[in-house]
């Protein structure tokens, strides 16, 4: 349980791919990259001055989870150049972990809570152990402390639902949801729909796991979510329907960003679609 921020700029893949063209088909490798059972913050800007909120707050998460946390931006916005506002450095808030100060013979794994961390030459033991460890943190292959300490992994994503998020006309029964670099260009298109009189709503977070709890209660009511995004298999919804939303992808993968037209045409489309559904 250490903190640390890995950086996953997103192209075309896989392997090698297409390095030079973007795309949105990382997330499920972000959440989940590594054998059993894991669940990683991810934290993905969707505009360029996102990207220094995203990284004050990955940093703040990383030492608040006490754990690695994901990054996760992708080549349209890394090789973008802008103009944006100059960040107010003074509203930057910068958590720090909290620090083992009692004595040694400390247990920190022992419990579900967060625990302060011990730092190597202070009091406490320090122990840095990938295998399955025990209330000190030495190994164990115990049933009763493999399942103690799973627990105790996935509740320490509570500590990190507290992330904003943006919605417009949230009453609509349908909304549009993008993520990450789509959000530009899906944006236009939401502002399109509105203007030709179709009634439906707009959430946006960078926080995708965990996702704030305010809005998925939100997103929990709606009849559809649509999720216009770079990847073949519909990561981001197929994300929101294990947390029980009625989501559905709008999914591009050319290695070329959404064009407002295309978007315009394809989430009306749904929408009419989906309102058929209803009335029948």
């Amino acid at each position: 349980e250490i903190p640390l921020v890995v950086v996953d700029v997103q192209r075309g893949g896989p392997a090698t791919g297409l390095p030079t063209k973007t795309e949105q088909s990382d997330l499920f490798s972000s959440i989940n990259p590594a054998h059993g059972d894991v669940s990683l913050p991810v934290i993905a800007p969707g505009m360029v001055d996102e990207c220094f909120t995203a990284g004050v707050m990955a940093l703040n998460w990383a030492e608040r989870y006490q754990g690695p946390v994901i990054l996760l931006t992708e080549m349209s916005l890394a090789e973008r150049v802008q103009n944006i506002k100059k960040p107010d450095l003074e509203s930057v808030i910068v958590e720090d972990r909290k620090i083992y100060e009692g004595n040694n013979g400390y247990l920190r794994y022992d419990g579900f809570e967060l625990s302060p961390m011990p730092i190597p030459g202070r009091p406490g033991s320090y122990i840095a152990n990938g295998s399955e460890h025990d209330a000190m943190g030495d190994t164990t292959h115990l049933p009763s402390r493999h399942i103690q300490m799973t627990e105790r992994r996935f509740s320490k994503l509570d500590f990190l639902r507290d992330g904003d998020f943006e919605e417009k006309n949230p009453e609509a029964s349908i909304a549009i949801m993008p993520w990450g670099g789509s959000k530009g260009p899906v944006l236009e298109a939401y502002n399109k729909l509105i203007e030709l009189g179709i009634d439906v709503g707009w959430f946006y977070t960078m926080y995708l796991n965990p996702l704030p709890k305010d809005l998925l209660d939100k997103l929990l009511t709606k009849d559809l979510v649509i999720v216009p995004e770079l990847n073949y298999q519909g990561q981001f919804s197929s994300l929101l329907r294990s947390h029980g939303v009625k989501a559905k992808s709008i999914v591009q993968y050319t290695g070329l960003p959404f064009k407002v037209g295309g978007l315009v045409t394809s989430i009306n489309d749904m929408i009419n679609q989906t309102t058929e559904v209803v009335k029948n």
